[in-house]
């Protein structure tokens, strides 16, 4: 079968009118099988994942949110459009943050629904697609990197405001890039912005627009980031780093869904058709109970959060980063360089404070020192030092090693005592001849194991 031109649709309600009527509009466009059993329709699922599945919410065997639920953890890639004939708010933001790709309030014209299943299939084809090319760019294949991906594959089919929480260097901007072309804004524009970048007395004028004479210097009227995204993504990196009188803004903008130019005549909006991603490397929760981040603003950007996890947390995927990375840079720099045993093991202990995007610059300076090989000579003091200083702490630390020592200076203070015994008169000099070492490691020697230096 040809997915592209009859994809197979999953229809569950336990209404039989509904179903007939959502067969008769769809089966001349797709592969349509329905039921009204909510546990028979999961079964259909488990033998045959559908390409969408349409689920109703209220449903007498099991509700639509746990049907969402066990479809989802059959198989990740199975879009769900969840229907209901009562418009609850809260029942919409559950169904997408469970992983519903759409929601249909009926009752719903018969060519308004096939558009919009079109319009789903086309999506779901290209995000299909963008998951593969973005899956290129992000590598890795630990649990952690793993979740990550399935809350992504989650979170950017539905319209919704996201919050992604990671430490610097975690690749916040590629994520978020990730997330854009996999959702319906694709093809529009993806509008990055460093909120830390900007002084407060410029923030509104860059992301807000200004009208001509605004303020001096206002020589032409000027769009801002925000209008620049429309139907599309406006990435906020570093929101946390917003001051307080902007939040306030920010807030009302979000809430509006409009603009006005700093400098405008009276109230004259623009309306903004965009998505908001948002970027932290602080923690909002702890920031907002502390006064230093808007509460409610908060709440409004945080219904859907990915956290990003450290290098430290995905060790497993370290060498698999570095073989990427030799790659794009022998590609890049038309030079082949590999990376020797010792080298990658040393990558391997370090704890990565600035994440990927320090191991991408380790790699890059060492890849250009390196003749055929990266060796630990061509990796960063600190890395080099920290594998020094783990096998001091083991070889201080353990009991085995403690255990040989205490047997050697046993031996040594034995050996001490034969050679006095036998020659009760010998001096210090020759005593330090004897055991092969200096007179001064000898005196502290004889201190340590309890003998009068002065009559040795």
């Amino acid at each position: 079968m040809n997915i592209r031109r009859q994809p197979h649709i999953l229809i569950i309600d336990d209404d039989s009118d509904i179903n007939s009527a959502l067969f008769l509009v769809l089966h001349k466009d797709f592969h349509v099988i329905t039921t009204t059993s909510a546990r028979e329709g999961l079964e259909i699922a488990k033998r045959n994942p559908p390409f969408l599945a349409i689920v109703d919410l209220k449903m007498p065997e099991i509700n639509g949110i746990d049907v969402l639920k066990e479809l989802k953890r059959v198989e990740p890639d199975i879009a769900v459009m969840v229907m209901s004939g009562y418009s609850d708010i809260n029942a919409v933001i559950d169904a997408f943050k469970c992983g519903a790709t759409d929601f249909l309030i009926k009752p719903f014209g018969k060519e308004a629904l096939l558009e919009n299943v079109r319009q789903l299939c086309n999506l779901i084809s290209c995000q299909r697609k963008s998951f593969q090319q973005q899956a290129k760019e992000i590598i890795g294949e630990s649990p952690a990197i793993k979740h990550v991906w399935d809350l992504i594959r989650r979170f950017a089919p539905p319209d919704i405001t996201i919050l992604l929480q990671g430490e610097t260097g975690t690749g916040k901007e590629l994520f978020a890039r990730a997330i854009h072309y996999m959702s319906l804004r694709s093809k529009g524009p993806f509008v990055p912005v460093d909120c830390s970048a900007f002084p407060e007395s410029l923030l509104e004028s860059e992301l807000f627009g200004y009208e001509k004479g605004a303020f001096t210097g206002a020589n032409r009227k000027r769009k801002g980031l925000f209008e620049s995204a429309n139907n599309g993504t406006l990435f906020l990196d570093e929101i946390g780093n917003l001051p307080p009188s902007f939040q306030a803004k920010l807030l009302r903008v979000i809430e509006d869904r409009n603009i006005i130019h700093l400098g405008a005549d009276g109230y004259a909006p623009v309306p903004l058709n965009i998505r908001i991603i948002a970027a932290t490397n602080i923690d909002l929760d702890e920031a907002s109970k502390r006064g230093s981040f808007r509460p409610d603003l908060y709440y409004r950007i945080s219904a859907a959060t990915i956290r990003l996890p450290s290098l430290r947390e995905r060790y497993d995927d370290i060498p698999i980063l570095v073989n990427y990375l030799l790659t794009k840079f022998s590609m890049e720099f038309q030079k082949q360089a590999g990376i020797t045993a010792e080298a990658l093991d040393l990558l391997n202990r370090y704890h990565w404070p600035g994440n990927i995007r320090e191991l991408e610059n380790v790699i890059r300076s060492a890849f250009f020192i390196a003749d055929d090989y990266i060796q630990p000579s061509h990796l960063p003091r600190e890395i080099i030092e920290r594998k020094a200083t783990e096998l001091k702490e083991v070889y201080c630390n353990s009991p085995d090693i403690k255990t040989l020592r205490d047997a050697a200076e046993d031996a040594e203070r034995q050996a001490i005592l034969q050679i006095i015994k036998n020659k009760p008169f010998i001096n210090k000099t020759e005593l330090a001849r004897l055991m092969k070492t200096d007179p001064k490691t000898l005196r502290s020697r004889l201190k340590r194991y309890g003998f009068d230096s002065e009559n040795a």
